[in-house]
């Protein structure tokens, strides 16, 4: 089975890509190099690669030239570091496979509103506390993955979400409220 920086490199270089798809190169590549192919193992791959920001997914309504039919796409994620594979250019022969062109700043713009849900559930969370150190530690972690995510974002889209900058400043002085 191909390894997650390949992974990230199949998607990268054709843009945006169907698990369908990974599983139609993944399936080439492995009788090229003589391996069992193994769709189970390539969904984790591919669910694990999304967890960790390798990958992220999106929806065929924010790929331009897209038929918005509710299929799900993966892209390169801010923490991806693609490897292409060797065989890759062979496979996109096979197959006849076409780079999709991605609109980063649609999709950026979707990130947003996902990632600023997130911040509200944490602010509800902070509202709706009523003390006890436990319920305040899994307040803390959770705007700690939140403070790391918008790291991740804001080196991989510089600049479209300073907007949540503030916010999770303001976030964190309230969680160290609490702690009083």
């Amino acid at each position: 089975m191909i390894s997650a920086t390949e992974l990230t490199g199949i998607v990268y270089v054709l843009g945006a890509v169907t698990f369908d798809e990974i599983c139609a190169v993944d399936k080439e590549i492995s009788e090229l190099r003589d391996y069992t192919h193994e769709t189970n193992a390539l969904h984790e791959l591919c669910i694990d690669a999304v967890e960790e920001h390798l990958l992220e997914s999106v929806s065929a309504e924010d790929m331009p030239g897209t038929e918005a039919d509710g299929t799900t796409y993966f892209i390169t994620g801010p923490n991806a570091f693609p490897e292409t594979p060797t065989e890759l250019s062979q496979v996109i022969d096979i197959l006849k496979l076409s780079v999709r062109k991605v609109d980063i700043g649609i999709i950026a713009m979707k990130l947003l509103q996902n990632f600023q849900k997130r911040i509200h559930d944490l602010e509800m969370g902070i509202g709706a506390i009523e003390g006890g150190s436990e319920e305040i530690q899994k307040l803390e972690l959770y705007y700690s993955d939140l403070l790391n995510l918008y790291y991740d974002y804001d080196s991989w889209l510089p600049g479209k979400f300073g907007i949540a900058a503030g916010h999770l400043m303001e976030l964190s002085k309230r969680i160290e409220h609490l702690k009083q």
